[in-house]
């Protein structure tokens, strides 16, 4: 079975230098060469350029998931508002662009332009199991439903007061409440940090009992909850 997690870029990033990228460095490619030979000295790769809660929960359950059944368990993507998709391994100089707080229009535009639905639809054709921790206005840049084989099982984590994010495509997704309720019974757990918190205590779980744990939340997404709580 092959995993995929796709997770939001976060304000919080390792390097912040005060002439980091902007919306306006990424309207062409010559002037993000350019602006990018200027933070040359700030590269990382994705996945540890973003120090967020909810990240640094989420690369740690898959640290520990690729312990011991190696790097190929799960893979790994993050969507940016400022470079679009990424694989954890691409590079990125620090910027500050964000689609929270966007209004709709603007954030289908930017996200239109950044091709987000498109590259998503088509990364996501070679999974089984696709996890979601994204925020409301990154769940919004997906422009949903995509276009996919019905064997793929697409698992979004979202706040129960988001259901009208997701009322049209219930049909093609399945959604977990993860909300303050759940924030609540789970030490440790916040509002700000839940998804990655609650993928982190999943690849506990799996580090524990076995990829069939994926198996039967690839077959019934609504049992992540259960099995989380009644470790």
């Amino acid at each position: 079975m092959r995993i995929l997690v796709i997770t939001s870029c976060t304000g919080r990033k390792k390097h912040k230098p005060s002439n980091q990228l902007k919306c306006e460095d990424f309207a062409s490619p010559e002037r993000l060469r350019q602006r990018t030979a200027e933070l040359k000295d700030f590269k990382e790769p994705a996945a540890k350029m973003y120090t967020g809660e909810q990240h640094r929960y989420l690369m740690t359950g898959l640290k520990r998931l690729r312990e011991i059944y190696d790097q190929t368990v799960a893979d790994l993507h993050i969507i940016s508002a400022g470079y679009g998709l990424l694989g954890e391994s691409d590079v990125i100089v620090p910027y500050n662009v964000t689609f929270t707080g966007l209004k709709k229009k603007e954030l289908l535009e930017r996200s239109g332009n950044l091709q987000i639905h498109e590259q998503v639809e088509t990364l996501i054709e070679g999974y089984d199991l696709v996890f979601y921790l994204l925020g409301k206005e990154y769940v919004q840049a997906l422009q949903l439903p995509f276009n996919i084989p019905d064997t793929i099982t697409q698992v979004f984590l979202a706040a129960p007061s988001w259901k009208y994010v997701f009322s049209k495509f219930l049909s093609d997704i399945h959604v977990v409440c993860a909300g303050r309720d759940l924030a609540d019974q789970i030490d440790g757990a916040t509002g700000y940090n839940l998804k990655g918190f609650v993928f982190k205590k999943l690849c506990d779980i799996v580090y524990r009992d076995g990829l069939q744990v994926f198996e039967q939340i690839r077959r019934t997404p609504q049992t992540l909850v259960k099995i989380i709580l009644n470790q």
